[in-house]
Protein backbone atom coordinates (compact mmCIF):
# COMPACT_ATOMS: atom_id res chain seq x y z
CA UNK A 1 0.00 0.00 0.00
CA UNK A 2 1.55 3.46 -0.83
CA UNK A 3 2.44 5.81 2.00
CA UNK A 4 1.31 9.59 2.04
CA UNK A 5 2.60 12.07 4.35
CA UNK A 6 0.35 15.06 4.91
CA UNK A 7 1.11 18.06 6.84
CA UNK A 8 -1.69 20.72 7.20
CA UNK A 9 -2.24 22.64 10.29
CA UNK A 10 -5.88 22.55 9.89
CA UNK A 11 -7.71 19.63 11.86
CA UNK A 12 -10.33 19.97 9.63
CA UNK A 13 -8.12 19.92 6.29
CA UNK A 14 -6.33 17.03 7.68
CA UNK A 15 -9.43 14.89 8.41
CA UNK A 16 -10.96 15.49 4.91
CA UNK A 17 -7.96 14.73 2.95
CA UNK A 18 -7.11 11.74 5.17
CA UNK A 19 -10.42 10.33 4.12
CA UNK A 20 -9.65 10.96 0.43
CA UNK A 21 -6.01 9.18 0.31
CA UNK A 22 -7.44 6.55 2.15
CA UNK A 23 -10.04 5.94 -0.23
CA UNK A 24 -7.91 6.22 -2.59
CA UNK A 25 -5.65 3.75 -1.67
CA UNK A 26 -3.14 5.54 0.27
CA UNK A 27 -2.01 4.76 4.24
CA UNK A 28 -1.65 8.28 5.47
CA UNK A 29 0.82 9.59 7.89
CA UNK A 30 -0.30 12.93 9.66
CA UNK A 31 1.63 15.66 10.24
CA UNK A 32 0.54 19.04 12.31
CA UNK A 33 3.70 21.17 11.80
CA UNK A 34 6.65 20.74 9.58
CA UNK A 35 8.64 19.75 12.35
CA UNK A 36 6.29 17.01 13.08
CA UNK A 37 6.40 16.38 8.77
CA UNK A 38 10.33 16.03 9.18
CA UNK A 39 10.67 13.87 12.00
CA UNK A 40 8.13 11.51 10.43
CA UNK A 41 10.25 11.22 7.18
CA UNK A 42 13.38 10.37 9.68
CA UNK A 43 10.86 8.02 11.26
CA UNK A 44 9.13 6.24 8.36
CA UNK A 45 11.42 7.27 5.27
CA UNK A 46 10.31 9.20 2.49
CA UNK A 47 6.68 8.69 1.89
CA UNK A 48 5.54 7.36 -2.15
CA UNK A 49 3.06 10.79 -1.89
CA UNK A 50 3.35 13.90 0.19
CA UNK A 51 1.53 16.49 0.71
CA UNK A 52 2.57 19.77 2.29
CA UNK A 53 0.91 23.10 3.19
CA UNK A 54 2.43 26.13 2.42
CA UNK A 55 0.14 28.25 4.79
CA UNK A 56 1.04 29.17 7.64
CA UNK A 57 4.54 28.11 6.88
CA UNK A 58 6.85 28.61 9.93
CA UNK A 59 9.86 26.76 8.57
CA UNK A 60 11.33 26.50 5.24
CA UNK A 61 9.33 24.06 3.45
CA UNK A 62 11.55 24.29 0.17
CA UNK A 63 13.75 23.10 2.12
CA UNK A 64 12.19 19.97 3.44
CA UNK A 65 10.53 19.53 -0.26
CA UNK A 66 14.32 19.45 -1.43
CA UNK A 67 15.03 16.65 1.66
CA UNK A 68 12.67 14.61 0.22
CA UNK A 69 13.89 14.32 -3.23
CA UNK A 70 17.63 13.90 -1.59
CA UNK A 71 16.47 10.91 0.67
CA UNK A 72 13.92 9.57 -1.50
CA UNK A 73 15.28 5.80 -0.84
CA UNK A 74 15.05 4.54 -4.67
CA UNK A 75 11.47 6.27 -4.53
CA UNK A 76 9.85 8.75 -7.31
CA UNK A 77 7.85 10.35 -4.64
CA UNK A 78 5.02 13.27 -5.87
CA UNK A 79 5.31 16.20 -4.07
CA UNK A 80 2.49 18.40 -3.69
CA UNK A 81 2.31 21.36 -1.88
CA UNK A 82 -1.17 22.80 -0.60
CA UNK A 83 -1.71 26.76 -1.06
CA UNK A 84 -4.42 29.16 -0.84
CA UNK A 85 -3.68 31.57 -3.25
CA UNK A 86 -1.53 31.81 -6.27
CA UNK A 87 2.04 33.69 -5.50
CA UNK A 88 4.14 33.10 -8.61
CA UNK A 89 7.68 33.66 -6.29
CA UNK A 90 6.49 31.12 -3.65
CA UNK A 91 5.50 28.55 -6.63
CA UNK A 92 8.98 28.95 -8.70
CA UNK A 93 10.58 28.60 -5.07
CA UNK A 94 8.44 25.17 -4.40
CA UNK A 95 9.05 23.87 -8.35
CA UNK A 96 13.10 24.79 -7.94
CA UNK A 97 12.94 22.68 -5.07
CA UNK A 98 11.16 19.32 -6.67
CA UNK A 99 7.81 19.81 -5.64
CA UNK A 100 5.71 18.29 -8.88
CA UNK A 101 2.42 20.57 -8.56
CA UNK A 102 0.19 22.73 -6.46
CA UNK A 103 -2.92 21.53 -4.52
CA UNK A 104 -5.64 24.54 -3.78
CA UNK A 105 -7.20 25.14 -0.75
CA UNK A 106 -10.16 24.64 0.01
CA UNK A 107 -10.72 21.85 -2.05
CA UNK A 108 -13.50 19.46 -2.47
CA UNK A 109 -13.03 15.53 -2.87
CA UNK A 110 -14.16 15.88 -6.59
CA UNK A 111 -10.51 18.76 -7.57
CA UNK A 112 -8.15 17.23 -4.36
CA UNK A 113 -8.74 13.55 -6.65
CA UNK A 114 -8.62 15.15 -9.66
CA UNK A 115 -5.18 16.79 -9.02
CA UNK A 116 -3.62 13.78 -7.26
CA UNK A 117 -4.66 11.31 -9.95
CA UNK A 118 -2.98 14.28 -12.69
CA UNK A 119 0.19 14.02 -10.76
CA UNK A 120 0.84 10.76 -9.80
CA UNK A 121 0.26 9.65 -13.22
CA UNK A 122 2.50 12.03 -14.78
CA UNK A 123 5.12 10.33 -12.06
CA UNK A 124 4.71 7.30 -13.57
CA UNK A 125 5.01 8.58 -16.98
CA UNK A 126 8.32 9.81 -16.40
CA UNK A 127 9.54 6.93 -14.61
Amino acid sequence: MPRCLLFDEMPIVRKIAERILAKAGYEVCLAETLEEAEARIVQDGVPDLAILSSTGERGDLPTLVRAIREERGGKNPVILIAIVERNIGALMRFRRAGANGILMKPFDAESFSETLQIHVRAAELAA
